[in-house]
């Protein structure tokens, strides 16, 4: 019997091992995301077919947050599949037969036509009236509450919150930072977040709904869904000021804004037009442009990560004066030495006296992890040295094939995702960290602030990373970190080399990174600069 595993979020090698128990006796065969959508609908068929699967199984981080179930599952029972099971990392799934999907798929596919026909006619009507709304609108002179200010925290992001990594830090951060300062926060999201302390933190969870035929519908049906459910929360909740992580296809706090009058505080991150052109193909992108005008237009504040992206909305004629740089940052009380490192190296079997690279995040299209391979390969292969690369993404099964020998020879490990949590004890079993970030694709200046490398200079650990935008702000050749070209691998492996060699040199710049972070870069800076904005807008009101 055979079974095709498409993966479309996770770790393809844990996956494929939970179903080796799950369906003994039956050969796995693993089909990449890219080999799915990289071309025509025929051609992937085809593909598929040529597998002769008996089972497809399709994994995803979570159920509700899967678009376009229909046509996946129906995808496979047309690649001869007399099953098709959907599963996620936390245990959900849904099964079906090939004679159910088959017959079903008519009126199934039809009517989520229609839906999703009308979502977008009803997204089109609202947005006319928000944008006259936000021309004309002001906001009422109200006595301020500097001392505790009453924050909604919004976050509507079209994804899962469950994952680890630098939004779901970013997320945390900020929140537990303005509690830290006095204002009073309820943050309210369309999913849990990944290591947000509930039991200290106020969290309140619109469930997504997990309809729509592609991207872009899915998206506006979970903003629709989002705004309608948050509208009676605001009134429960009497804000003074609102502050939304802007996200693809939201008007949530737009909405949030107009209806208790308060300011919307825009925390943005890039331009989510620019990631639907180059990176995510969510369609839809002149009804995106709308929305994401729509946001910058109606923001008190617009707080974006680095100085490339202030200059980057300038260019796009948003006013200077509402435009404010406040970088990514870190928990030092988190994320320091001594998290318990130590026992992790022997726990993972990590030869005693190798100098252990680590690398934690995406592996996406600008963390430059297929760089990373390379350098690996390029590494001398007599240095005591071992990597040990932490999480997933869409590049994850390239760079294993790349370093499918190194893997053998337990040179290289990969972890997979690790729970937010355990993120520390594993930088800190490291003693050089990386972050090889490359330059974007279209030639536009990097604009991003890992969260990553804050956490890596909180370690207190040596940093190889790229001298690319902000990276090569925030740390200090020779002094903070070594810097290399960016897309070098030779380079890259010069610097690891370099400090796998020199254990002074790694303490040198370790210490010199934990110090530097301290005292200008924790999530309560971050969160001092948005008060001391609310207290501006409002005091000028």
């Amino acid at each position: 019997m055979t079974a095709v595993l498409l993966v479309l979020s996770g770790d393809p090698t844990q996956i494929k091992h939970k179903l080796e128990a799950r369906f003994p006796y039956t050969e796995i065969q693993i089909v990449s995301r890219g080999d799915i959508e990289g071309s025509g609908f025929l051609t992937r068929l085809r593909k598929l077919r040529a597998l002769r699967p008996d089972i497809f199984v399709i994994a995803t981080e979570r159920l509700q947050w899967q678009r376009g179930q229909n046509a996946f599952m129906l995808f496979g029972a047309l690649a001869g599949a007399r099953e098709v099971i959907m599963l996620d990392s936390h245990g959900d799934q849904l099964k079906r037969s090939r004679a159910n999907l088959l017959l079903k798929a008519p009126v199934e596919l039809t009517a989520e036509a229609i839906s999703s026909a009308r979502t977008l006619a009803r997204a089109e009507r609202e947005l006319k009236r928000l944008e006259a709304l936000v021309e004309s609108a002001s906001f009422e002179p109200r006595t301020p509450n500097t001392a505790h200010p009453r924050i909604i925290y919004l976050r509507s992001t079209p994804g899962p919150g469950t994952q680890a990594g630098g939004a779901a830090s970013h997320i945390k951060g900020v929140v537990q930072g303005l509690v830290e300062l006095g204002a009073d926060v309820e943050a309210i999201s369309n999913d849990r977040i990944s290591g947000f302390d509930e039991n200290n933190l106020r969290l309140r969870v619109i469930e997504p709904v997990s309809s729509g035929s592609s991207r872009a519908i899915f998206d506006i049906n979970n903003n629709l869904n989002f705004t309608r459910q948050l509208l009676p929360l605001l009134e429960q909740s009497a804000p003074d000021l609102i502050y939304q992580r802007y996200a693809r296809f939201s008007w949530a706090g737009v909405v949030a804004a107009l209806q208790t009058r308060r300011p919307l505080f825009l925390e943005y991150n890039g331009s989510e037009v620019w990631v639907g052109k180059h990176w995510d193909r969510v369609g839809k992108l002149e009804l995106l442009e709308r929305y994401e005008r729509l946001n910058l237009e109606a923001a008190t504040r617009i707080f974006v990560v680095s100085d490339v992206e202030r200059r980057n909305l300038e260019k796009r004629g948003i006013e200077p004066g509402k435009i404010i740089i406040n970088p990514n940052g870190v928990d030092p009380s988190i994320f320091h030495p001594n998290t318990g490192g130590r026992e992790l190296r022997t726990k993972l079997g990590l030869p005693r006296d190798d100098a252990v690279v680590g690398f934690v995040g995406t592996f996406g299209p600008w963390h430059g992890v297929l760089v990373l391979a390379e350098a690996i390969k390029t590494v001398v292969r007599d240095l005591s040295v071992s990597f040990l690369l932490i999480g997933s993404g869409s590049l994850h099964a390239e760079v294993q094939q790349i370093l499918v020998n190194e893997t053998r020879d337990r040179r290289v490990m990969f972890t997979g995702p690790v729970n937010h949590n355990e993120v520390p004890r594993f930088l800190d079993a490291c003693d050089i960290l990386v972050s090889p970030h490359v330059p974007l694709a279209d030639g536009s200046e990097f604009f991003g602030s890992p969260t990553k490398l804050f956490e890596y200079m909180a370690m207190g650990k040596a940093i190889v990373a790229s001298r690319l935008g902000q990276i090569a702000d925030l740390l200090d050749d020779g002094k903070t970190a070594l810097l290399v070209e960016p897309g070098d691998p030779v380079e890259l492996a010069s610097a690891i080399q370099r400090l796998a060699e020199s254990a002074e040199l790694r303490q040198k710049l370790g210490a010199n990174a934990r110090e530097s972070v301290v005292q200008k870069h924790t999530w309560k800076h971050n969160a001092q600069r948005v008060l001391d904005e609310y207290r501006l807008v409002t005091t000028t009101e």
